[in-house]
């Protein structure tokens, strides 16, 4: 009897936890372009998997508005570049300057749920792929599939790790330098 309650509260307490949220940063909207390309197959798989609640946010993918994090070839004024995805610096995720001072470990969380996506992206294409068409059934699979054969190379070619800048005005190549030795 008394193993009995001992269970039962063990089990009631590993049952508190999984009532609370585990996204310490809530939700993160990520706008990007307005048509979707095989580039953005990593961000799809990041959100798919959860990548991005294992890192404490949880991304809202939107194609247009205003939010704090970008997947853009320019950033706009304000917004800080962070990570790029294409390389070299052709497709970049940027960060609201105010965002990446005052809340710099909501960037570096951001940032490392993209760059395990992309990575798991790299080696697994076809699931990829899924992830991208699940969440927009209408985008075409064998294209899809042809452009990420020839994009996911230019993810990290020539680069040391995913995501690496060069350093430079509206830049800070820390997040990704750091993003990249924790996964």
């Amino acid at each position: 009897m008394r193993i009995s309650a001992v269970l039962v509260l063990v089990l009631l307490l590993a049952g508190c936890g999984g009532t609370q949220s585990t996204s310490q940063f809530g939700e993160v909207p990520l706008v990007l372009g307005p048509e979707a390309s095989a580039d953005e197959a990593g961000i799809f798989l990041a959100t798919q998997r959860g990548y991005d609640t294992a890192e404490g946010v949880t991304l809202l993918v939107e194609r247009s508005g205003s939010a704090d994090f970008r997947v853009v070839t320019k950033p706009p004024e304000g917004c800080v570049t962070v990570l790029a995805i294409v390389r070299p610096d052709k497709l970049v995720l940027c960060a609201d300057e105010v965002i990446l001072q005052d809340e710099r470990s909501k960037v570096l969380a951001v940032a490392r749920a993209l760059a395990r996506g992309y990575t798991q992206a790299q080696l697994e294409p076809e699931e990829a792929v899924n992830a991208m068409t699940e969440e927009d059934p209408e985008l075409d699979r064998q294209a899809l599939s042809t452009q990420l054969d020839d994009a996911a190379s230019t993810w990290t070619a020539g680069a040391k790790y995913f995501g690496e800048l060069a350093p430079g005005p509206g830049r800070d190549p820390s997040i990704a330098r750091e993003a990249s030795t924790d996964a």
